[in-house]
């Protein structure tokens, strides 16, 4: 911790930041300088090849994600609804089981596990590391598996005995008894 303190305050230092606006790593400095000296070029040139490199900034959040325009608080305010909404509803439904629950309850579970899906297709399929090719399948491949789960509750809501009373005859098979 107090070094990083120490470094801290030599940033700020003048004399430091004089130092590290001129530094160029130490290889292409030698090549640069024998090269020169070599061909016998100006010390005008020499100064050019040694010119501080601009540093790239990097940027933690995805570039396509954050319109320049667009605010995400109204996306990240309605997955908190959801997740908050899904304290309510997992209970509601155990305790008073019907078709409209059953169906309140296949879409918020579908879209919160879609949207934290989605949160790490996001942060581990980046462009800059898999390509452009792999997250857009990913994100493809998501949303149809999304779709096809939502469907299949949907029809095993309207078909069969509900979301709730399948996981109740679930919970209540026995194993054998030896």
């Amino acid at each position: 911790m107090s070094l990083a303190l120490i470094l801290r305050g030599a940033a700020r230092c003048n004399a430091a930041n004089l130092v590290k606006s001129a530094r160029i790593t130490p290889l292409k400095a030698y090549s640069s300088l024998v090269a020169n000296a070599q061909r016998q070029v100006k010390p005008l040139v020499v100064a050019k090849a040694a010119a501080p490199v601009a540093r790239r900034e990097i940027s933690v959040s995805a570039p396509r994600m954050a319109a320049a325009g667009g605010s995400h608080t109204m996306l990240w305010t309605i997955e908190r609804l959801v997740s908050l909404g899904l304290l309510a509803v997992i209970p509601a439904a155990f305790i008073a089981p019907s078709q409209v629950l059953d169906g309140l309850l296949a879409v918020s579970v579908v879209i919160h596990t879609h949207w934290g899906v989605e949160a790490m297709v996001v942060d581990y399929m980046r462009p800059a590391v898999v390509g452009n090719v792999l997250p857009k399948v990913a994100h493809i491949g998501l949303i149809i598996i999304s779709v096809a789960t939502l469907g299949g509750l949907f029809y095993f809501i309207q078909n069969d005995v509900g979301l709730v009373n399948g996981i109740k005859r679930f919970w209540s098979i026995k194993g054998k008894q030896q």
